[in-house]
């Protein structure tokens, strides 16, 4: 046989083992697409015990005590049983199962801290579980951070601050810090560091192709907006660099800042909320703070809590809000924490179970009025539904970001200062749509005065109100759109955009 005959039967094998190749795929993907759901994971899963570490864990007996342990999250509302549960153990096992559940497209939902209510899914798909997955890399020589996996908030904020430092943090200690981070980030230092996204530098991406992909100002800039306030929607985000900052912003070197706690009954409420009312207006003042409707142990009846922060000198405090103690209040208390106990008062509404969700509404102004029809609404509801006492409406303000943040996300409430908080919470499943009932007579209630199209949602805290109430600036959302198109076409990451 002569060369050129010899080059053609190569060339000729080539192509054949190539069509080969390309027919085996197609089959193989046939066959997947054939599968009962069960079967169907039950392949994929297979497939990714060989391809992840021994330090991985793939739980697929539901009926095990780690299973049950794995599946646990902060709210039991609508908790779906999944076919299986994977735990990675770094970087390269997240992308792995991504990129195979890419390939045999099996749905699942990712996992951090466990707060969402998004994140559960049925016996169909998975939930991939970064719990195991984290690391935290501070630089306070450049004022920087690098959080991966599932990071929780306490442990970000105490890392931070032994190196003497801290960040925008979310008020719960049991947050996950890149799921926050991701969805903006509200919190009472954002008077002083800005909303939490705006403090992103880079972060490392899986697509819904399986590619690990780094996205900054220079790499996928486009990509790197859409995640700081969409972050959900785009792919798996698994590592985050962030700007952080002295502890002595806080207003004291040791990043302490005074906090007081004035408690009065229902009946003075017009009086409180018209001496906050004039706080709120002047919240430039390095101040932030919260208002309360509780029914707290052990009476259980319902008072009012005004919570003021102040950011400077710990002996400045009771004197900026001297008009509160004037109202006397039945009960008083001060405190100055560090950075990593801010929300330790919180734990009681942080642990795993419970029949609850968390709400967050973006307002436009504080109103007397508004909110003595809140406090109405709270009382009815503890009247109506007496097992819902752990229930509570609190209204955030909070000082103006610093002038030289840079804003350039997605994430559309930079200006929004004042937030309604809904924590509705029974003991008894048959309450749910009654306390829910009363959650949205609170939001409406906050409302009034406001016109449809100004209504603002956080973009984490709802999916099924209309998008725009997230993302009103329609150019925002266009562009939102289009970049999910491009980078999540088949919803791999929830339908949300498409």
């Amino acid at each position: 046989m002569n060369l050129r005959a010899r080059l053609k039967l190569a060339e000729t094998s080539r192509q054949l083992d190539f069509s080969l190749s390309i027919f085996s795929k197609f089959a193989h993907l046939s066959l997947l697409r054939s599968l009962s759901p069960a079967m169907a994971l039950s392949h994929f899963i297979s497939e990714l015990r060989k391809a992840l570490s021994a330090e991985a864990c793939v739980l697929s007996n539901s009926s095990s005590e780690d299973f049950r342990l794995a599946l646990l999250r902060w709210s039991d509302v609508d908790v779906k049983v999944p076919g299986a549960i994977v735990q990675v153990s770094n970087e390269s096992d997240a992308v792995t199962t991504v990129k195979l559940a890419s390939v045999h497209r099996t749905p699942f939902v990712p996992v951090c801290g466990g707060h969402s209510l998004w994140s559960t899914i049925g016996t169909e798909g998975f939930i991939l579980d970064l719990t195991k997955y984290k690391s935290i890399h501070v630089n306070a020589a450049q004022h920087q951070v690098t959080v991966a996996g599932g990071v929780l908030m306490k442990e970000f904020a105490t890392a931070l601050a032994n190196a003497g430092e801290c960040a925008p943090v979310g008020n719960g200690n049991t947050i996950g810090v890149i799921p926050y981070f991701l969805g903006g980030g509200i919190g009472v230092a954002t008077g002083l560091m800005g909303i939490a996204c705006d403090n992103m530098r880079s972060a490392k991406i899986v697509l819904a192709s399986g590619q690990l992909v780094i996205a900054n100002e220079k790499h996928h800039p486009e990509l790197f907006w859409a995640i700081k306030g969409a972050g959900y929607y785009f792919g798996l985000v698994l590592e985050i660099t962030l700007r952080t900052y002295p502890l002595s912003i806080f207003g004291t070197p040791e990043g302490q800042h005074w906090i007081g706690n004035y408690l009065y009954p229902m009946e003075r409420a017009a009086e409180v909320f018209k001496v906050v009312e004039s706080l709120v207006a002047t919240s430039g003042s390095r101040t932030a703070g919260l208002v309360m409707l509780i029914a707290p142990p052990p009476h259980l009846e319902p008072v009012i809590a005004v919570v003021p922060h102040y950011f400077g000198n710990l002996e400045d405090g009771p004197r900026l809000f001297q008009e509160l103690s004037k109202l006397g209040p039945v009960m008083y208390s001060e405190k100055a924490p560090h950075v990593p106990s801010l929300s330790d008062h919180l734990d009681f509404a942080c642990g795993k179970g419970g029949l609850r969700r968390f709400n967050l509404t973006g307002l436009q102004e504080f109103r007397t009025e508004n909110c003595l029809q809140l406090t109405n609404v709270f009382q009815q509801l503890l009247e109506s539904c007496p097992d819902a006492t752990t229930s509570g409406y609190f209204v955030e303000w909070h000082c103006l970001p610093p002038p030289d943040l840079v804003t350039n996300s997605a994430f559309s409430h930079e200006t929004v200062h004042i937030w309604l908080h809904c924590l509705s919470w029974c003991q008894e499943e048959t309450s749910l749509p009654k306390v829910f009932e009363f959650e949205a007579r609170a939001i409406d209630a906050m409302r009034q005065g406001t016109q449809p199209e100004n209504y603002i949602d956080l973009p984490h805290g709802t999916r099924t109100h209309p998008i725009e109430r997230r993302f009103p600036d329609q150019d925002i959302l266009t562009k939102l759109r289009a970049l999910k198109r491009e980078f999540d076409p088949q919803g791999m990451f929830t339908r949300e955009l498409l």
